[in-house]
């Protein structure tokens, strides 16, 4: 069964790694399509987008995971989040005179930090870590949260359909991604046998192509099996995503009341209409105050 807009949890030599696979159809293609984006910052969301559903995925309890950068480039906000139901959503900030076609990350926002916060509310401790922006993808930068953050070797390899001239799109999935991490050794015995598995799992991800990756002709489990065979395979069940905005009129409206006169003033026209559009699901709504 091919299913589109998913994650599969795996683990691999006798769990010494940990992976998810990530293929993501409408869930990434509905959101982009609405912001009519240029193509190196759909590319850039769309990646965010995959990253944000795959981290995402692991919470326990209710609550939401975010991955938001802020940079004094261009590009001045990356936004994305997920909540434990898989609803998915993000948009990306930048100058209306946008110049630079490049994709990488550095070219787009120069500079500043990304954040990542996982918030389960009563469940647990708001927890947030922060990486300078320095790496090109933001791939890199989720791999250097986890390493230094957690403690915890990863790995990222994600693919997007976005910015590139491919005469099979309807063939591929717009985006997805393999993560693998190293887990820690039970006892120092493991050790030897741990590096040896994590090491042989990165070799086989080292060959997993774009046109692999996303072809809707490929099973998630074809992909894992075909790379990870010789190390074992263990798959878990799928985890679904959606595109899914958690805006509401009740909001919204609630978020005006709490303004004050003269910032009412400011947004509403001669009539004391209040026009609010959604920065992540583009709904607009209209208010008035009067």
């Amino acid at each position: 069964m091919k299913l589109d807009n998913h994650i599969i949890p795996f683990q691999l030599g006798g769990n010494r790694v940990r992976g998810s696979i990530v293929r993501l159809g409408t869930a990434v293609s509905d959101i982009i399509k609405r912001h009519k984006y240029p193509q190196n910052i759909e590319s850039l969301l769309a990646d965010t987008l995959t990253i944000t559903a795959c981290l995402g995925s692991r919470m326990k309890h209710d609550g939401v995971f975010t991955i938001q950068a802020k940079g004094t480039g261009e590009v001045h906000t990356l936004f994305s989040d997920v909540t434990n139901n898989g609803f998915l959503r993000g948009y990306v900030g930048f100058n209306t005179d946008l110049t630079i076609q490049d994709k990488d990350l550095i070219s787009l926002m120069v500079s500043g930090h990304i954040t990542f916060t996982l918030d389960q509310g009563k469940y647990s401790k708001r927890y947030q870590g922060i990486v300078a922006l320095e790496d090109k993808s933001i791939s890199k930068s989720a791999e250097l949260y986890f390493n230094n953050s957690e403690q915890l070797e990863t790995k990222f390899v994600v693919f997007n359909n976005y910015g590139s001239e491919c005469s099979s799109k309807e063939k591929l999935f717009p985006s997805g991604l393999i993560m693998l991490q190293k887990l820690p050794n039970k006892t120092d015995m493991d050790e030897e046998e741990n590096k040896e598995v994590w090491e042989n799992s990165l070799n086989f991800l080292s060959t997993l192509k774009k046109e692999e990756c996303l072809s809707v002709s490929l099973t998630s489990r074809d992909i894992l099996f075909r790379l990870f065979n010789e190390v074992g395979v263990t798959v878990y069940d799928e985890i679904v995503v959606q595109d899914k905005c958690r805006c509401s009129k009740e909001k919204v409206e609630l978020a005006i009341k709490n303004l004050n006169k003269d910032e009412l003033n400011e947004i509403a026209d001669e009539k004391g209409n209040i026009k609010v559009i959604c920065e992540f699901c583009k709904m607009e709504r209209s208010f008035n105050y009067v």
